[in-house]
């Protein structure tokens, strides 16, 4: 092969891989696409066999503020988002209960406080800080806040971020907060007929360019271009490419799962490490139609006090089995990873029970999911967080081509406040 006849090869082929290739291949570049999973999207996945007629999302779950480039996408191949309510019908466990915003303020003098420092006081505090780098949880100590804010605040911020008060950046979250989003809260907006259809649209543009089952190994690079070892469906292949852009997940550069030779500049590699990668895994749990006469099946979704989040996707239906699609991070993330379906499942119902004691949920639970995306080796986790030393001057070096020869991408490359989404 001609050195100008030579492809970009583009690594992963979740959201960021498939528009570096989208971009190339409008520019007239010849690009090939390796993908190590058997389908396209990434972090991105739908579930379409535990209810009929209903996708239900097994990764990225939503699409995060009305300008995310992904909306164009959709757009483009006819596809919808639906704006999903801002807060209404949220339940939050607390005291025992799951209560909406306003029972829980009113639950006595300290829960009113709790809930102006978590909702006003803090965040605010947060978008302007400009002293010391400091983890969130020292940060809410120093500031006193009231224990229920304090663990709400650190709840709230490690959900969002898939990771622990004790590791999140103070300075990071003030950093972001003042890029060109604006900062949270989004907008957001969930696709209709499942968010992988986005990404299998426009992979079908792309044809015979993306090949599936492709786990690169190791890269050989210099300012003549790439060579690229990949464990394929015919066993070890040799890749040769004018250049190549990386958007695998920050998790799989962390891990050393490909071989650069000669190894990556120090200041890249120290950027991998100081980056903070976070865990989020996630449970699908639907339950019969008897369940919408509790108070779940009423919710829009429900926040639990070890950060766990749950969205209902379907809650605008009259009739028909109630779908949860459960948001685990941080610890609650670690805790339950690599442990057996059914124990995890049995973990969950047990916290709904402790709030909900007379549902009998067990019984009316018709089928489940645990995605554990911690353990899978291509992804290792969720998404990126700002951590103490990891701020946006790392993203930057992340974000820096090597010798023009070596390109990275994905959210843990974005600098202006779209880390951890789909867009960025």
């Amino acid at each position: 092969m001609a050195p100008e006849d030579r492809p970009v090869i583009v690594v992963g082929a979740g959201f960021a891989g498939l528009a570096a290739a989208t971009s190339l291949k409008r520019r007239g570049t010849p690009i090939l696409v390796l993908e190590a999973k058997d389908r396209v999207g990434g972090r991105v996945l739908t579930d379409y066999a535990l209810l009929k007629d209903h996708p239900i999302e097994a990764g990225a779950m939503m699409v995060h503020g009305s300008d995310a480039s992904v909306l164009a996408w959709i757009k483009e191949f006819g596809l919808t988002a639906e704006k999903v309510a801002a807060y209404r019908g949220t339940l939050i466990a607390f005291k025992g209960k799951l209560r909406g915003g306003l029972g829980m303020a009113l639950s006595g003098l300290e829960s009113l406080r709790s809930t102006y420092q978590t909702l006003r006081k803090f965040p605010r505090l947060l978008a302007h800080y400009d002293g010391p780098d400091m983890t969130l949880d020292r940060f809410l100590v120093e500031h006193r806040a009231l224990p229920t804010a304090r663990q709400f605040v650190g709840a709230m911020y490690g959900g969002i971020n898939a990771a622990d008060p004790e590791e999140i950046s103070v300075r990071g979250l003030a950093e972001e907060a003042h890029t060109e989003t604006g900062g949270l809260p989004w907008a957001n907006y969930q696709v209709v007929g499942g968010y992988d259809g986005v990404a299998k649209r426009r992979a079908e543009q792309l044809g015979d360019a993306v090949r599936l089952r492709t786990r690169v190994t190791s890269m050989d690079w210099s300012s003549d271009g790439v060579t690229v070892q990949a464990d394929g469906p015919a066993g070890r292949e040799t890749f040769q490419g004018a250049a190549a852009v990386i958007t695998v997940s920050l998790g799989v550069l962390q891990a050393r799962s490909i071989r650069f030779t000669p190894e990556l500049p120090l200041e890249k590699q120290r950027a991998v490490d100081a980056v903070g990668y976070g865990n989020a895994d996630k449970i699908l749990l639907v339950f019969d139609e008897t369940v919408r006469r509790t108070r779940i099946g009423r919710a829009t979704s429900i926040a639990m006090r070890d950060g766990s989040w749950y969205f209902l996707p379907y809650v605008r239906e009259d009739s028909g089995p109630v779908v949860l699609e459960g948001f685990l991070a941080g610890r609650k993330a670690r805790a339950l990873s690599g442990r057996p379906q059914e124990e995890v499942v049995d973990a969950i119902l047990r916290d709904f029970e402790a709030y909900l004691p007379d549902a009998d949920l067990r019984h009316h639970l018709l089928a489940a999911r645990y995605i554990d995306w911690t353990s899978d080796p291509d992804v290792r986790g969720g998404y990126t967080f700002p951590k103490v030393g990891g701020g946006q001057e790392q993203r930057r070096v992340l974000a820096a081509p090597v010798g023009d020869v070596l390109f990275f991408g994905g959210e843990a490359t974005h600098l202006a406040g779209q880390y951890a989404t789909v867009h960025g």
